[in-house]
């Protein structure tokens, strides 16, 4: 808990707290708008949000894959829905298919900093929030066109909740807090499905388990917690089944159980990223840069060790649920090897919490020489590991080969009326950029694009060019990074 006695002053003014927050806001703004957007996942979900737009099907969300126009049975409907409705009130555009996560991450900060100021104190609070925004990783998946960013907003929102409820002694805020955690769960169903449902529950289960809290469940609203979850969340899965009889068997059973435990699992829209199991600890670390560079400070001193210690024995662990939060996710998806980096998003606000109480409930000889090392350095060490970041990212041309927005955009623009066929594969940003413009065909193989293609323009990477060179003359129209476009065959 944090010291109430500290008089040495707030670690970050109102004012300076809100010039922070409002930089790093406006700054994932302008991102939002200027970066193109990053196949396959970010631009397939776009398509998708786009699909539901224009056809107004907000039951079943669709893409094209593999050519056709199919039903996407792999997540839950509540991003592509808020996806959609900015659509219709901002046009189809980067802003609005990215609005969706923008919302959700200050959604997440707002309801981390109203929880964590009433149970923790003011300094807490402010500092989690700039931690957890100051997250190069959460930074990006915050104005990212894909479903991490609910889904943390669901399952930190049920963690914040519970600690409300187990902090109030007023009956009816217990039971505020209460209704809002089966609520937090419903929509994390409605985001990714029941693994929403382990994220948070795992940590709460534990939490009461350690902490002997069995006693406070009769003060839970289960009555109107139980009836909020099902009306929120149950709907949607019986009309879905409804329209589609094979959907909860292939959605509960293929994406998420066997999933992560089969290398195939007869996914119907393209096999998931193997790497080893544990390689979420690895994630949690990036994750959670630069903060994690901050649990080094109390390295440099024995007492800071010995706290530091402390905090992992079993008193500790059952009176610290983001402690168990960030440890339980980390370690449940370390069980895998089909983990990506977005699946410990949740982590950020949870560990940040967690270090954030650590830093400013911890003593030191000059506390208030330290608030002023932690306000000026925090900035630099943003700054630092962000370079870092965008240094990694920008360094492969293989991240221009996946985000070629831009160069869509601008061969919509020099071909007005021209079609354009892909070779060998279209990519998902091509039918979000270029809409029915696009020829749709599976992968195949590349005598059969340039055949196909030739009454068209012809749009491919230079490394698929080198790998399958063209046979028939065609001549070089526009070319931007890795890509290239091809007029006509004469």
């Amino acid at each position: 808990m944090s010291s109430k006695s500290d008089t040495s002053g707030p670690l970050f003014s109102r004012k300076s707290f809100l010039w922070l927050l409002a930089a790093l806001v406006v700054l994932r703004i302008i991102l939002n708008i200027v970066v193109p957007l990053m196949d396959p996942s970010e631009a397939r979900y776009a398509l998708i949000c786009k699909i539901m737009t224009e056809n107004g099907n907000f039951l079943e969300p669709k893409l094209i894959h593999e050519g056709v126009l199919m039903n996407f049975e792999g997540k839950p409907p509540l991003y592509f829905q808020a996806g959609a409705v900015a659509c219709y009130v901002f046009g189809i555009d980067l802003f609005a298919v990215r609005l969706p996560s923008t919302i959700f991450a200050a959604g997440l900060l707002t309801v981390l900093y109203g929880a964590i100021r009433r149970i923790k104190g003011e300094d807490v609070a402010r500092l989690a929030v700039l931690l957890t925004l100051g997250s190069p990783v959460f930074f990006m998946y915050a104005g990212m066109c894909m479903t991490d960013m609910a889904l943390a907003f669901c399952v930190c929102s049920a963690v914040f909740a519970y600690m409300l409820f187990d902090h109030e002694t007023v009956r009816r805020n217990k039971k505020l807090a209460s209704i809002g955690f089966f609520a937090a769960l419903a929509l994390g169903m409605l985001v990714k499905g029941p693994v929403a449902l382990v994220m948070a529950g795992l940590p709460v289960f534990l939490f009461v388990l350690l902490g002997n809290r069995w006693h406070d469940l009769k003060n839970h609203a289960w009555t109107l917690g139980f009836a909020a979850f099902f009306l929120i969340a149950a709907p949607w899965y019986i009309l879905m089944q409804r329209e589609n009889p094979d959907f909860l068997y292939y959605f509960f059973v293929n994406e998420n159980f066997k999933r992560f435990l089969f290398k195939e699992y007869g996914d119907q829209y393209g096999a998931g990223r193997e790497f080893f199991r544990g390689m979420a600890f690895l994630w949690f670390l990036i994750s959670n840069l630069p903060g994690v560079l901050l649990v080094l400070i109390p390295l440099f001193s024995r007492e800071g060790r010995g706290k530091l210690a402390g905090v992992f024995r079993k008193s500790a662990l059952a009176d610290d649920l983001p402690l168990l939060g960030f440890l339980i996710i980390t370690l449940f998806w370390c069980l895998t090897s089909r983990v990506l980096i977005t699946y410990v998003l949740p982590t950020v606000p949870l560990f940040s919490v967690w270090l954030a109480d650590r830093l400013t409930a911890w003593d030191y000889a000059d506390k208030e020489r330290f608030k002023m090392a932690l306000r000026a350095g925090l900035p630099v060490i943003w700054c630092v590991t962000g370079m870092v970041f965008a240094s990694l990212w920008i360094a492969g041309d293989r991240w221009v080969d996946k985000m070629p927005g831009d160069f869509f955009e601008d061969i919509a623009e020099t071909v007005p009326n021209g079609y354009f066929y892909f070779y060998r594969k279209v990519p998902y940003s091509a039918y979000f950029y270029l809409g029915d413009r696009v020829i749709p065909h599976a992968k195949e193989p590349a005598e059969m694009s340039e055949e196909a293609s030739r009454p068209h323009y012809l749009v491919s990477t230079k490394h698929e060019l080198k790998r399958h060179p063209l046979k028939g003359f065609r001549r070089p129209v526009m070319e931007s990074g890795v890509w290239m476009l091809y007029a006509p065959s004469e």
